[in-house]
């Protein structure tokens, strides 16, 4: 705790020397307010909206209930003209069964006034992808841009204590953490500095509630350093660097001696038997060669094996990259290519059996070929984590299911194709041919554990008709799907029509009306399941505006995977002001 205690008054002090160096009157606790504008401008403005939501279902097996409601919320008041303070908040009766610890009752508050932002509440904040990287937290946290300066300050609670229902995420302490970023840059350079430091309460669960999955869950501690840098040479070369040294003590037992740690974060805190100390790198150059629109550059970075922070949810770690990039615009911008290639190889500390190398590369291409006639291509085989959304899943998704965006799995490799054809372009039709194809290979991750096992092929494509009709204010579409998912337990693949009307009536009321059909064939790993169904989709949207104020939307689909088949929907209203 001393050392804690240590790293947040040093926190306190290097903001305030940061502040206190700001050019004159730009300091926060002096800084100057315009009372004439401040006579002439009203005392409070209030603006906002409020919403309400209601899902309901029928035939929905595990159901919590025939109704749920959802709440959410913004206001904003303005003080005189200068200072903003906006609010938000969402809130459900539904138990949300959400990974990683995150929580979807949410209340914040975003006081602004000038170049300073405040966040209080439940916020979300980036650092770096090194250290402090989109982790929800409870608290408070500010963002200031003084002169040549950048501030970003945080403290909260990353995780609240729970072990009386962990089915899914096993028992967690109650983790609190702390942040800064500082970043100088006068023009022609940038440095920064961040600090991060998250810390268990080892009070908050009880020993005889610590084991999960035959595991004992215990209290962990890590303290996060980066350095950054950038600059411009010869108003050509562009140079950026981030260093970041990550120590996480994986059990804050009193039994291990504390031992001083030889790395950037050990200067900070103290470690034990248990402390690891991991380093990350990334290095890039890029040049402009004005004259032929061309930019080229390279890259490198460096992972260490199990990098990760208490700061994000996710880490590629173990790997060095080694790249180069170009980008080059071409026919008058008609066409725009860019992507990189380069060296990819993991176990760079020499501790597997078997050493892994190979090429990896992007490549994302556009042409507007002719005149309404363009076409884009996009591969990558980097790893990078992403949430999967599938044809499948998105026709037998409940509408207005809480999507756990949470659940990313490790992407490998990414192929992209679209084409889009306009036919007809006049003042009183108009219609288009467009076809999207995606390929995505990954393997599940939850929690920084890859199971090897898990490797999911996904496959998408669609081909799709549309027409316009203005005076009528209608449009109607025409697509045919294909899809195929091989999934470790098997594979499911299926293809069929979708058709889509959109009508407006009396300049405020819009409606959709959608139907899909797939044919899909299931082939499993037991025999259990495996054969042909119908999955059929209809569903009818509407949402309609009354005055300046006042909002309603309301959907409904009939769902059937046979022998399923279920009734849900969603009815909404929101008010702003």
């Amino acid at each position: 705790m001393q050392q804690l205690r240590h790293f947040r008054n040093g926190l306190g002090l290097l903001l305030g020397l940061v502040l206190s160096n700001c050019p004159m009157g730009q300091s926060v606790l002096a800084q100057s307010v315009d009372l004439g504008s401040i006579g002439k401008a009203k005392p409070l403005v209030v603006s906002g909206g409020l919403g309400a939501n209601t899902i309901f279902n029928a035939g929905l097996p595990n159901a919590e209930g025939p109704l749920n409601y959802f709440l959410s919320g913004n206001l904003n008041l303005n003080f005189f003209g200068t200072i903003n303070v906006p609010l938000t908040f969402n809130y459900s009766n539904r138990r949300l069964a959400l990974s990683q610890g995150y929580s979807f009752n949410q209340l914040s508050l975003h006081p602004t006034y000038k170049w300073v932002t405040a966040h209080i509440g439940t916020n979300y904040m980036t650092f770096s992808p090194y250290t402090l990287n989109g982790h929800q937290f409870v608290g408070a946290g500010v963002e200031a841009t003084p002169g040549k300066w950048n501030v970003q300050a945080m403290a909260g609670r990353l995780l609240q204590a729970q072990f009386t229902d962990t089915t899914t995420t096993g028992p967690t302490f109650r983790r609190m953490g702390y942040g800064l970023k500082v970043g100088y840059n006068p023009g022609n350079y940038l440095v920064g500095l961040t600090l991060f430091n998250a810390k268990d309460d080892p009070t908050t669960i009880p020993d005889t509630q610590r084991r999960f999955m035959n595991q004992v869950v215990t209290p962990k501690d890590n303290m996060v350093v980066s350095l950054n840098f950038g600059t411009t040479l010869f108003h050509a070369l562009q140079i950026n660097a981030e260093y970041a040294n990550s120590v996480v003590t994986k059990d804050q037992s009193p039994n291990y001696e504390r031992v001083p740690m030889r790395s950037l974060a050990g200067v900070f805190v103290r470690g034990n038997a248990t402390s690891e100390s991991y380093n990350a790198l990334k290095v890039g150059a890029n040049y402009n060669i004005a004259k032929t629109k061309t930019i080229v550059g390279a890259g490198y970075e460096r992972i260490d094996p199990n990098y990760t922070t208490l700061g994000g949810y996710y880490f590629v770690n173990d790997l060095a990259n080694y790249t180069l990039n170009v980008s080059q615009t071409l026919r008058g911008g008609k066409l725009q290519l860019s992507g990189n290639v380069g060296l990819q190889e993991d176990d760079i500390k020499k501790q597997k059996a078997n050493k892994q190398r190979r090429f990896v590369g992007s490549l994302v291409a556009s042409a507007q070929l002719q005149e309404g006639f363009t076409m884009g291509i996009n591969y990558s085989n980097f790893q990078s984590y992403r949430f999967l959304n599938d044809t499948y899943s998105r026709l037998v998704r409940v509408p207005g299911q809480i999507i756990d965006t949470l659940a990313y799995s490790l992407v490998s490799q990414t192929i992209g194709y679209n084409a889009n054809k306009v036919l007809t372009k006049t003042d009183t039709r108009s219609s288009q041919l467009s076809f999207v194809a995606t390929y995505v290979g990954s393997q599940s991750a939850r929690a920084n554990i890859t199971d090897a096992d898990s490797k999911t092929r996904i496959l998408n494509a669609s081909l799709t008709y549309s027409m316009g009709f203005m005076p009528q204010k209608a449009s109607l579409n025409a697509s045919l799907s294909y899809f195929r998912n091989a999934l470790p337990t098997g594979t499911i693949q299926g293809i069929g029509p979708t058709f889509g009307l959109q009508k407006t009536f009396l300049e405020t009321l819009n409606t959709t009306l959608n139907l899909s059909a797939l044919n899909v064939n299931t082939s499993l790993v037991t025999p259990e399941g495996s054969g042909n169904s119908l999955a059929i989709n209809a569903q009818l949207l509407a949402n309609m505006r009354v005055g300046q104020h006042h909002a309603f939307n309301f959907i409904t689909a009939v769902v059937s995977t046979q022998p399923a088949t279920y009734v849900s929907g969603n009815v909404g209203y929101n008010f702003s002001f």
